[in-house]
């Protein structure tokens, strides 16, 4: 008996499916070294169509991409230009007035302890006599932990400062991957199997349509809140509000971060500056005007042609890339989970119309999908 022979279609599509394992693993396991790399591809990827559009004009694409380039190098200049002497002006002030915060601090939390002291003597005495145990008890142990976060903060300095200087090549990398992206997403297509390329070409000018306006529209709605907080709280009053409200605008790139990282340290600031309870409802007036904004005119309008995820799924990918991947992981997971979802859409349109979902012959009076 002939043993039987395997389908060629069916090899050629686990070898693309083993290829692309593979190179979802090598991205893995590489991800530090190679981010300088992945931030110049979604540089290239970003810009790419201000580049083609210049291309479709008799532009050459070499000239094209210095021209985008140069364009974006200047704007990001102008905004470090106009944003760093403002926030170094916020942050000499906040470091003039610590010595009157500390007092500040002192003057109203020191009279509270005193007071619970005369009232409650036995229990303050109780836990002074704990605290003494526990640090001679505990005290190599905690030593030994504070040394051991003296040199994780070293090593995290370490880091960031390689970082920076991997940044410098971000750019160069850009500027490649821009000039040769066509010749890129043609290599690219060229690998997939000829039986798939037509059904996988047209699943990724899907992904390509909603990752993209996806991408580009949160960060022009990022800028948009960064603007809105960072004025509206350094006209409240809040110290280091310029700093806070852009980050916070930021922060919104991935959602619903806006108020995690900006909320809590702007009430707080300009509580110790001011002590006013007003003060405190404009903050919370500020984020949550911004807030509003965003779900109500700028998302609608702005990311009306991307892929709309149930904000449970939008969660769960921020909680999966935040674990595999940290920051950059929260960064791209919405996209991620917006592309999977149109594979996903799509597999369940062909598993709703195939035999196997149907049984041998559509039900009488109804017709396949």
């Amino acid at each position: 008996m002939k043993p039987r022979r395997v389908d060629p279609s069916l090899l050629r599509l686990l070898a693309f499916v083993g290829a692309l394992l593979a190179l979802a693993a090598l991205l893995f396991f590489a991800r530090k070294l190679l981010l300088p790399l992945l931030l110049g591809l979604a540089v290239a990827y970003l810009l790419d169509p201000a580049v083609s559009w210049l291309e479709r004009r008799g532009v050459s694409r070499g000239l094209g991409t210095a021209v985008i380039g140069c364009v974006a190098l200047l704007l990001v200049a102008a905004l470090l230009l106009t944003l760093v002497p403002a926030l170094i002006g916020q942050a000499r002030e906040l470091v003039e007035r610590l010595p009157e915060y500390d007092a500040r601090i002192r003057a109203e939390v020191l009279p509270f302890i005193e007071d619970l002291k005369s009232k409650y003597p036995e229990q303050f005495e109780t836990l002074r006599l704990r605290v003494v145990e526990t640090v001679r008890e505990r005290g190599p142990q905690m030593l030994e932990a504070a040394l051991q976060r003296l040199g994780g903060v070293f090593s995290s300095l370490l880091g960031f400062f390689l970082f920076l200087l991997q940044l410098i090549f971000v750019p160069v990398f850009a500027f490649y991957l821009m000039v040769d992206f066509p010749k890129l997403k043609h290599g690219i297509v060229e690998l997939v199997p000829i039986p798939y390329r037509e059904v996988t070409v047209a699943r990724l000018s899907e992904v390509d349509d909603a990752v993209a306006s996806f991408l580009r529209g949160q960060l022009t709605i990022a800028f948009i809140l960064a603007a809105i907080n960072g004025i509206g709280l350094t006209l409240v009053g809040v110290p280091l509000g310029l700093l806070v409200g852009v980050v916070a605008g930021l922060a919104n790139l991935i959602p619903y971060m806006s108020l995690v990282v900006g909320l809590a340290p702007a009430m707080l600031l300009v509580w110790i500056e001011h002590q006013s309870l007003a003060r405190l409802v404009a903050v919370v007036a500020i984020f949550s005007g911004a807030q509003l904004l965003e779900g109500t005119v700028l998302s609608p309008r702005i990311l009306s042609r991307s892929v709309h995820l149930h904000p449970v799924w939008v969660l769960l990918a921020i909680i999966v890339g935040g674990n595999l991947f940290g920051f950059v992981g929260m960064l791209v997971a919405v996209p991620a989970a917006a592309a999977i979802q149109v594979f996903v859409r799509s597999w369940l349109v062909a598993y709703r119309g195939s035999s196997v979902y149907l049984g041998e012959s559509p039900p009488a009076g109804r017709a396949a999908p």
